[in-house]
């Protein structure tokens, strides 16, 4: 019976000790400044959430907490993620993830993968628009295919601002599911938008493929005719005439994400804290608003969701830039 009850004790002390463990752990909370870490310059889309994120921080989600944006430029973002893991388990550093978290390091066998951080969130998708100029003799995305097919050849595709971007992978990825041999089209490189319009309305280009919020304002001047979005549903304004991929039968739907990571070798504790934040932010009206305006679809994901998420664009992202043959490894 003694030792009955010695054993009885010890059991009573060490299941004690567990649950103040456990309440210790679930009691995670910064203790000094949040660093959102921004993989662009100062001023561009990305720099933008992040400056959002911060404000919602310190005015509604974290009072009490400073938080501050950190601009680390360079490599598609690799940069800014280097510069995360050099914190290893400190959940104080953010970074906001891209696409090319993706595509870089399949391109560039260097680059940091994915699996090398903590997945935190996915906040919204931003879809890629396909336009010509008003006069084109391409009437349709169905004219477009139906061209490409006997000749992928045949039009110029002016995109921004990379092999292996967002709006190449669009445009390779729509085109793929339609039956058109994506490795023999015509590409055509810009800095940006605004330097594929002229090409374009000069009959030099054909077909431009950019972000639908880069492409509206030429839209509604009238100075491009939209022929496709990459999104799951037709959208509005001067959009609202122009298909999906989906609605002419092509099973493409392809969405430029963003998102949050945290360092690697966070503990289950600092990623349920940062759920909680993360899933508050993507409710705010302030946040919802700043979507609504710049065309970006609310796609909220928890850290669990977030891992299956990229793993999944990992498999097929890789697909298509083997068809392309840009993959490095």
């Amino acid at each position: 019976m003694k030792r009955n009850g010695l054993v009885y004790w010890i059991a009573l002390v060490w299941s004690l000790g567990t649950a103040a463990d456990a309440r210790a752990q679930a009691a995670w909370a910064p203790t000094r400044n949040v660093e959102i870490i921004v993989g662009a310059a100062a001023g561009g889309g990305a720099d933008l959430t992040g400056r959002l994120m911060q404000k919602l921080f310190q005015e509604k989600l974290m009072p009490g907490v400073s938080s501050s944006v950190v601009n680390k430029a360079g490599g598609g973002s690799a940069l800014s993620y280097i510069y995360l893991n050099q914190h290893p388990g400190d959940a104080h550093y953010l970074a906001l993830s891209l696409q090319p978290m993706i595509t870089g390091p399949l391109m560039i066998a260097s680059q940091m993968s994915y699996t090398e951080m903590t997945p935190l969130a996915l906040f919204f998708n931003e879809y890629v628009a396909f336009a010509v100029r008003p006069d084109s003799p391409i009437k349709s995305s169905r004219d477009l295919v139906a061209r490409l097919k006997k000749d992928p050849a045949a039009h110029t595709f002016g995109l921004s601002t990379a092999l292996g971007g967002s709006n190449h992978l669009a445009t390779a990825l729509a085109l793929k599911a339609a039956g058109v041999d994506v490795k023999r089209l015509r590409i055509v490189v810009v800095k940006g938008i605004a330097d594929a319009v002229p090409g374009v309305m000069g009959g030099h280009i054909d077909v431009v493929a950019g972000s639908v919020a880069g492409l509206l304002p030429f839209l509604q001047a009238g100075k491009l005719r939209g022929i496709a979005v990459s999104g799951p549903k037709r959208m509005g304004d001067a959009y609202a005439d122009v298909p999906t991929w989906k609605e002419i039968g092509i099973d493409s739907v392809y969405a430029n994400w963003r998102g949050v990571m945290g360092p690697k070798g966070m503990t289950p504790a600092q990623i349920t804290y940062w759920d909680d934040v993360l899933a508050r932010l993507a409710e705010t009206p302030e946040w919802r608003a700043e979507l609504a305006r710049a065309l970006q679809d609310p796609a909220y994901l928890n850290s669990r969701d977030t891992r299956r998420f990229l793993d999944a664009q990992h498999q097929e992202l890789r697909a298509v830039l083997a068809d392309l043959g840009l993959v490095a490894r």
